[in-house]
């Protein structure tokens, strides 16, 4: 895998000075090796049609939203993925170590690329470089010294000059696009083409600090308990992700990166769409962890994150993060309909034996089961009161 990566907006937290952005915004683009020299030479025909002589390049469109809008539908035609970590600068603490240029910049490329390598066993990080020869150096020993899961990895990472790289060329551009999307400089007709793009191509939007508290839109018809519902489900994905997000454990590397696509896709495609089995596996396997089964989804990766208190609702149509009071009755409506009938039977299969067996036989028995059994025996007493 390849990983191409630039940024849009500048790191001086005082957002009001004049020239200072309100966001900070680092993208990768992603592309497999044997797909990499396809990419390029249609990113090239795009540089010759839209740029000419010159690099691609976001500030040479500037605020031209109509020549912006068709270069980025050309762009929604390409064979790639992207990550993106947008930070709203506003919420940043003043008074942290963020306040200096040096640290920031390396602290929030540094969670970009901390996902990079843990997703990825042999990944080559090719970046836009930043500042003088004397940052440029330190900046690469940080990334390597902090961010390289171990000596046995083979992925790489170098600085690179985006002249002779058309592919952070191409990063170029969607980040400084997602720039004008942040900061509100966009048109009706950019914004659905940059839908189009984070619908077929972005693996994850990563706000930080983290707005999950701002995806939910009121309305005099929603339940009154739905803005906490969909409120506290985000926040408790979003904890896990922040606890667990250097992991280097398959399992939980595993269960952490669902997480992530399915809180995505809550907020940026369909609050109240399921996101189906086929397409977490599909994003599963870009993300580099390979063939997933149906299986393991259910059993390695939904079951624990739901035992550490993330809160995932299903149906037949696939998993998504609850956003109202309808999401929770229906995967309570999902629940009773799989426990009560799979109990019910299970009591009448015991209770057969038991008659046959004149009492002797008990599949019941022992300490692993007593949750079973006073269960069984709710349920008959339900049963019989109904009679």
């Amino acid at each position: 895998m390849f990983a191409y990566i630039d940024e849009s907006g500048n790191a001086d937290l005082e957002t009001s000075k004049e020239g200072a952005s309100d966001f900070f915004i680092v993208t990768a683009i992603l592309v497999s090796e044997d797909k990499r020299e396809e990419l390029a030479a249609s990113v090239e025909g795009i540089r010759k049609k839209y740029f000419q002589s010159g690099e691609i390049k976001s500030s040479g469109v500037g605020n031209n939203k109509d020549r912006r809008t068709k270069i980025l539908n050309s762009i929604n035609d390409l064979d790639f993925k992207f990550y993106t970590i947008c930070v709203d600068k506003e919420m940043v603490k003043k008074d942290s170590g963020l306040q200096y240029k040096s640290v920031f910049i390396k602290y929030i490329n540094g969670k970009l690329y901390n996902l990079l390598f843990s997703s990825y066993f042999d990944i080559h990080i090719l970046a836009d470089e930043h500042g003088g020869e004397d940052f440029k150096n330190s900046f690469k020993k940080y990334i390597e010294k902090h961010h390289k899961p171990d000596i046995f990895y083979k992925s790489k990472f170098d600085l690179v000059n985006s002249k002779n790289e058309l592919l952070v060329q191409l990063s170029d551009f969607i980040v400084g696009t997602i720039g004008k999307i942040y900061e509100k400089k966009s048109s009706p007709a950019l914004n659905e083409s940059y839908s189009n793009l984070i619908l077929t191509k972005a693996l994850d939007i990563d706000e930080w600090p983290t707005r999950f508290q701002a995806y939910f839109s009121k309305d005099s018809t929603t339940d009154e308990y739905s803005e906490l519902i969909y409120s506290y489900s985000l926040a408790q994905a979003e904890l896990f992700i922040q606890n667990n997000e250097k992991s280097f454990d398959e399992a939980v590397r595993l269960q952490t990166a669902t997480l992530r696509h399915i809180v995505f896709y809550s907020r940026f495609i369909n609050k109240n769409e399921y996101i189906s089995t086929y397409k977490i596996i599909d994003y599963l396997k870009s993300a580099g962890f390979g063939e997933i089964t149906n299986y393991k989804i259910r059993s390695n990766i939904i079951a624990p994150l739901r035992d550490s208190d993330v809160i995932i609702t299903s149906s037949n149509k696939g998993y998504k993060i609850p956003c109202d009071f309808a999401d929770m009755e229906e995967f309570v409506e999902r629940v009773n309909s799989i426990i009560k009938p799979l109990v019910s039977r299970l009591g009448i299969a015991r209770k057969n034996l038991q008659i046959a067996s004149k009492g002797e036989i008990e599949i019941l028995k022992g300490a692993n089961y007593p949750h079973l059994v006073d269960f069984i025996d709710i349920l008959e007493k339900y049963r019989k009161s109904k009679i």
